[in-house]
């Protein structure tokens, strides 16, 4: 900002940016990316010259000698991990983006986890961001939502607008904070219009499923196609399942196939999700449970909890796959731990099965965690257990009534009509606020 210009009392936010009325058009630029700071200038000038001195080495070393890209690849990353050890905040970003996508490396989330920690205490707000998306969705790290928005909030007024996505993301579900759809709209809106495409998806997604918006298929297929186009993977599964489904587009599932497929190579977990299940349905194509299950996996493995849940399904066996359980376990506990209250629940009650191994305590965990993960009926169990105490996978549970209610309470507001019952038996001086009204959009929540 230059010397001398006006700071409004009250931070900006980025959505302010995009209302109609008065507001300071040099923060909002400053806030939107459009003017750097003094420390981002700094940031700027320190990540351009990272990039030039990575070119430089890699072209002395290989230029003469022609490499693969898998050797360009590795040769990148050992240069990158060098920077990232030697303080460079914005390499550490970029060793942990490489360990997520698997480039000249294994893919490993919770290294990149940690290398998004060393690189946002070194000040890199996109590693900061990073660090909160994988906190929100317990990629690699145990969920934290709490503190998930305080990073999240933290980069996105930095100006860093994935950032400001997710945390639209957080207001859209009621992850948090208190839902409010129409602050996640100007979130997205606002990222959007900087031609973020991760931002345009998600505002896609509302105009899909009509929040905040007049319901608008056609304009939901644009904005898709925007960000699919852009190299934004979900936004390639969601413009797929538009032309499968012939909501917005015309009905072409060979199109919807081929988008399907772009976007899981590309990443996208949703992606080989639907790709799975158009080989485990034969939509457009021969049933192949094989493919399908391969599929799942590969869903999975990138974080998508609903693929874990088919993958469990399929490796479990079926008329035309040999059982394997060993793999089914790992899968099983995999999708608990990305969010997927079912499967849980499953490892709930196999801890609670007469002769079960588990760990002491462990079975009662997974079951809270169930009811964290939106699992009604788990949230039942354990307020039942709770108001009275009691056993559960030979944990002993003590008593907490407020708690209960509180299990109660969010069992109802997801839809659960025991729940709302025994809701009205244990008294409690203070319910938590409500979440979001409709937790579970048409379009699926994108990564």
């Amino acid at each position: 900002m230059q010397p001398g210009s006006r700071v409004s009392a009250v931070p900006m936010r980025p959505w302010q940016c995009t209302e109609k009325r008065a507001f300071d058009e040099n923060l909002c630029q400053d806030l939107l990316g459009r003017r750097a700071s003094c420390a981002q200038r700094v940031a700027m000038v320190r990540a351009t010259l990272f990039q030039w001195l990575g070119f430089v080495a890699v072209c002395v070393t290989g230029c003469s000698t022609p490499e693969t890209p898998a050797q360009a690849q590795t040769r990148e990353f050992k240069f990158i991990e060098a920077n990232c050890y030697g303080g460079v905040s914005q390499a550490c970003a970029q060793l942990g983006l490489r360990f997520e996508a698997g480039q000249g490396t294994g893919a490993d989330i919770a290294k990149a986890v940690l290398f998004y920690q060393e690189g946002c205490r070194g000040g890199d707000q996109m590693a900061c961001g990073r660090w909160g998306r994988a906190l929100r969705l317990g990629l690699g790290v145990q969920r934290d939502e709490e503190r998930a928005v305080d990073l999240l909030s933290v980069a996105c007024r930095a100006g860093d607008l994935p950032s400001c996505v997710q945390w639209g993301a957080m207001h859209e579900l009621g992850q948090g904070v208190p839902c409010n759809v129409g602050l996640a709209l100007r979130l997205y809106k606002a990222a959007c219009d900087e031609r973020d495409p991760a931002g345009c998806s998600h505002l896609g997604s509302l105009f899909a499923d009509g929040h905040e918006v007049l319901q608008d298929m056609p304009k939901a297929a644009e904005l898709f196609g925007m960000a699919c186009n852009a190299g934004y993977p979900p936004a390639c599964a969601h413009l797929g399942n538009l032309f499968e489904s012939g909501r917005g587009a015309p009905r072409d599932m060979a199109r919807a196939i081929a988008l399907y497929t772009r976007s899981c190579d590309l990443g996208a977990g949703s992606g080989c999700l639907l790709l799975g299940l158009v080989f485990h349905k034969g939509l457009g194509t021969q049933i192949d449970d094989s493919k399908a299950r391969e599929m799942f996996v590969r869903s999975c493995d990138v974080g998508h909890s609903v693929g874990c849940a088919y993958a469990v399904r399929l490796l479990e066996g079926t008329p035309t796959l040999p059982e394997d359980p060993p793999r089914a376990a790992v899968y099983r506990v995999r999708g608990c731990l990305y969010g997927h209250g079912g499967l849980c629940a499953d490892l709930a009650e196999r801890c609670h099965a007469k002769g079960a191994a588990c760990e002491p305590g462990k079975g009662w965990q997974w079951l809270i965690r169930a009811c964290a993960n939106a699992h009604s009926t788990a949230c039942v169990q354990a307020g039942q257990i709770l108001e009275s105490g009691g056993q559960f996978a030979g944990f002993v549970v003590a008593a907490d009534r407020e708690r209960a209610r509180g299990l109660y309470i969010r069992a109802c507001r997801l839809g659960d009509t025991v729940g709302c019952q025994l809701d009205r038996t244990v008294p409690l001086s203070n319910a938590p606020a409500p979440p979001c009204a409709d937790a579970t959009p048409a379009t699926a929540p994108e990564p």
